[in-house]
């Protein structure tokens, strides 16, 4: 029987015919379901192009139990869906995982995001549309091979984690991310940092080489309704890939009842390709949004924004540049 936000789950144990029956705690099954229709310029063909836009749509199951000694189970199996796109995987494996939590912290091995990742927290206020800071930013990756330990919060204020990515193939070196947070009423800060960890976009990077990066994020709580944040980073690569690249991000809302207004600026530069060779490629994008609530989970939004791309990014040649003008709307619905 399933009600509201839950799932109980009753699973019968066969030996050869059906012998007994073990009820588990129940888990809670969560979902969201965000589809945009988006129109973008693109002056390279001098076009507009529409197509419908899934933001991180999912399913997921996830849940605690109470163990002895204080301890708890903890575990989560989420999935990504694409409605909007049949020629793509039905599902793809998001943040999953199993682990332990007691009053030391929390340990969990599975698939999930670094603590680089994570460190974005709030302050991407356009997270999965067009203007993702993934498009200028390397170090978004969700890993799939990782084992993390997570402090408790210390002193009411400070967590710290780290994740170790054991590597997969036997001549390759295992990767490390950490992050150091601070989270208080009005400010937080987190610095985190990558240790070659398998790359995903940014300017020129190679997403399939390992990167190093080090990344510093502020959030501020201004007023009740105003929140800002800021975010640097510095990447390169390492091995084959000799890339270098620096970027940031500037961010505002301001929520007025049931609207949100939102606007967002950010670039990558990198200063040197994945030969070693000097570059001045750049993306620099500027986005304005808007969201509007409907009801307890659904949100109606609409955003739009110029993405310049110069000298070798987004295909541009050097000396060369790209201005792309993109326009979405569409809804977003949780449970």
């Amino acid at each position: 029987m399933i009600k509201r936000n839950k799932l109980s789950i009753a699973v019968l144990i066969a030996g050869g015919a059906l012998s007994s029956a073990t009820v588990y705690a129940e888990p809670e099954f969560y979902g969201r379901f965000s589809l945009g229709l988006v129109n973008t310029y693109d002056q390279s063909i001098d076009e507009r192009v529409n197509k419908i836009e899934n933001q991180s749509s999912r399913l997921g199951i996830k849940g605690k139990h109470a163990l002895d000694n204080n301890m708890t189970l903890v575990y989560q199996y989420e999935t990504g869906i694409n409605p909007s796109d049949s020629t793509k995987p039905i599902f793809s494996t998001r943040n999953s995982f199993v682990g332990l939590e007691g009053t030391y912290g929390q340990i969990i091995t599975g698939t999930f995001d670094t603590p680089l990742k994570k460190a974005q927290a709030k302050v991407d206020l356009f997270n999965s549309t067009s203007f993702d800071i993934s498009k200028y930013l390397a170090g978004e990756v969700r890993h799939k091979q990782s084992v993390q330990y997570q402090t408790p919060k210390l002193m009411d204020a400070f967590r710290a984690t780290v994740d170790w990515l054991p590597a997969a193939e036997a001549d390759t070196d295992d990767g490390f991310s950490a992050s150091l947070e601070y989270m208080g009423d009005v400010v937080g800060i987190t610095v985190a940092m990558d240790s070659k960890v398998d790359g995903d976009s940014g300017i020129v990077t190679k997403k399939a080489e390992q990167l190093n990066a080090v990344r510093a994020v502020l959030s501020v709580n201004a007023t009740d309704s105003v929140k800002l944040g800021f975010m640097v980073q510095q990447a390169e690569g390492t091995e084959a890939d000799k890339s270098e690249e620096a970027g940031w991000m500037a961010s505002a809302s301001w929520s007025l009842n049931k609207m949100k207004l939102k606007a967002q600026l950010g670039q990558g530069v990198a200063s040197k390709d994945a030969t070693g060779a000097d570059s001045d490629a750049s993306l620099t994008q500027a986005s304005l949004g808007l969201d509007y609530s409907m009801g307890k989970n659904t949100t109606a939004f609409v955003y739009t924004g110029v993405s310049r791309y110069e000298d070798g990014a987004g295909g541009t040649a050097v000396g060369e540049s790209r201005n792309d003008a993109t326009t979405g709307l569409g809804l977003t619905y949780k449970f």
